[in-house]
């Protein structure tokens, strides 16, 4: 299995902070949230790892990568840079997978993670699911209130399978989001293009999703433990100062 990091947007909304580094290097608890995703990848016995990111923020993540104290520890890290260089042109989500997918000739297992995810859990037991049932499966959280569930993704479930998802939707079904983090099997990877080429939206990945499980069964893994979007200056602010009090104390 391989892993990819997305880490191909602007975060407009967290701006101006982010007009000067991008979202998946600010620092959390001494050193940047992109720092945890790949040190819980690399504990799963994941070695290969590629950031997908912009030109405009290339040279910050190459110099982490050349920083990383992981280095040390057997996992090759690479990278794919869109061509883009402002929000306006960005790819979008599925469109940047498909092309870190054909530009690095991906041809595994694929364990997918948006580069803006803090949580405090391994990815274990999701990798563990998908291994099992050979389906794509993603990573979900119960954030506890349906006006809460408005600002992403959510799914309405049976057990572990997913009968329908929502983008962002008014009136949510559901407490239940997806975290954007996701498991595909190799033999699956073609279907991003597939999605791409009959004009869908190539952002956000829950419109994919909700392509998806017209005709694929899609199952979620559960975590109660936390996990933030850091996604706006609020809850940026909010996750820096916990970690920053956990630190004093």
């Amino acid at each position: 299995m391989e892993a990819l990091i997305l880490c191909g947007g602007f975060a407009t909304r967290l701006e101006p902070i982010t007009l000067f580094i991008p979202k998946p290097l600010l620092p959390v608890g001494g050193k940047p949230v992109i720092e945890y995703i790949v040190s819980d990848i690399s504990s799963l016995g994941i070695k290969k790892i590629t950031i997908s990111t912009n030109k405009k923020f290339a040279d910050q993540f190459e110099y982490w990568m050349r920083k990383w104290e992981g280095n040390s520890q057997g996992v090759e890290i690479g990278m794919v840079v869109e061509p883009t260089l402002h929000d306006g042109h960005k790819f979008g989500a599925i469109k940047g997978i498909e092309y870190a997918i054909e530009q690095k000739d991906i041809d595994d297992d694929l364990l997918i993670v948006a580069g803006d995810n803090f949580y405090t859990f391994s990815l274990g037991r999701l990798i563990e699911k998908f291994r099992n049932g050979c389906k794509p499966t993603i990573c979900a959280y119960d954030v506890g209130s349906l006006e809460g569930a408005k600002r992403f993704g959510v799914i309405r479930t049976e057990g572990e399978k997913v009968l329908e998802f929502q983008e962002k939707p008014d009136s949510p079904k559901s407490t239940l989001v997806s975290t954007g983090i996701y498991a595909f099997p190799k033999k699956m990877l073609g279907r991003f293009r597939q999605y791409l080429e009959g004009s869908n939206n190539p952002d956000a990945p829950g419109y994919f999703l909700q392509w998806l499980i017209s005709d694929t069964e899609l199952h979620a893994v559960v975590y109660n433990e936390n996990w933030f979007d850091i996604g706006t200056i609020d809850m940026y602010k909010r996750v820096f100062a916990m970690f920053h009090k956990e630190q004093i104390e």
